[in-house]
């Protein structure tokens, strides 16, 4: 259970608890939320890292079997508590853990979709906002760690920040065997946003 002083915004037609402690929604959160619900992705197998509040989770779980994941315990409760209380916590199976590492290695998802950490740090401040060098780190291990668990035909979507060291992290994905399009984007007075979506290069070479 909740308790009613506890502060809730309504996002369309979800109500969503904001949970101490835990990542909010925010111009990167809304701006996924918005290219998921365009993608209308229906009857597919999806992993989100880093649920947070959730809102992207209870996005997909109205028509889709997802599995949500973050280190924040307190994340992973927030969105237990948002799956509930609009009726689609059967639709979610919930992991507190680091990236996708207790989820075995196959072709297991249709989608991964994360929003990562993307501040540049030299140390590890916070892990809702610390991206690391460059703020690709903690971005650069969800990469890896989705690819080793995404189907044939899978995709991986994500923000990209203009913070971050591109030129490195766009290598990286090449080195992965992906190549990256744009879906949307948004410019701020800091910073661009973009929403990436991730394909396997291989499918393209026949």
């Amino acid at each position: 259970m909740y308790s009613l002083d506890q502060p809730t915004v309504l996002i369309d037609d979800f109500k969503v608890i904001l949970c101490e402690s835990v990542y909010e929604p925010s111009d990167d959160t809304y701006l996924l939320y918005d290219t998921i619900k365009n993608l209308s992705l229906r009857m597919s197998r999806v992993a989100e890292i880093g649920s947070g509040t959730g809102l992207l989770t209870l996005a997909l779980a109205r028509h889709n079997i997802i599995l949500a994941t973050d280190l924040n315990l307190k994340a992973v409760k927030c969105t237990l508590k948002n799956l509930k209380i609009n009726g689609l916590y059967t639709n979610a199976d919930l992991i507190c853990c680091d990236s996708l590492k207790p989820v075995r290695e196959n072709e297991l998802f249709d989608y991964i979709i994360f929003n990562p950490p993307y501040i540049p740090t030299d140390t590890q401040e916070d892990i809702a906002w610390s991206g690391g060098v460059g703020g690709i780190e903690v971005t650069e291990k969800f990469l890896l760690d989705s690819a080793k668990r995404l189907k044939k035909h899978g995709k991986i979507l994500c923000v990209i920040s203009s913070n971050m060291d591109l030129k490195k992290l766009f290598k990286f994905i090449e080195k992965l065997g992906f190549k990256t399009a744009f879906l949307s984007s948004k410019k701020f007075f800091f910073e661009e946003l973009h929403i990436a979506i991730l394909e396997r290069k291989s499918l393209y070479n026949h």
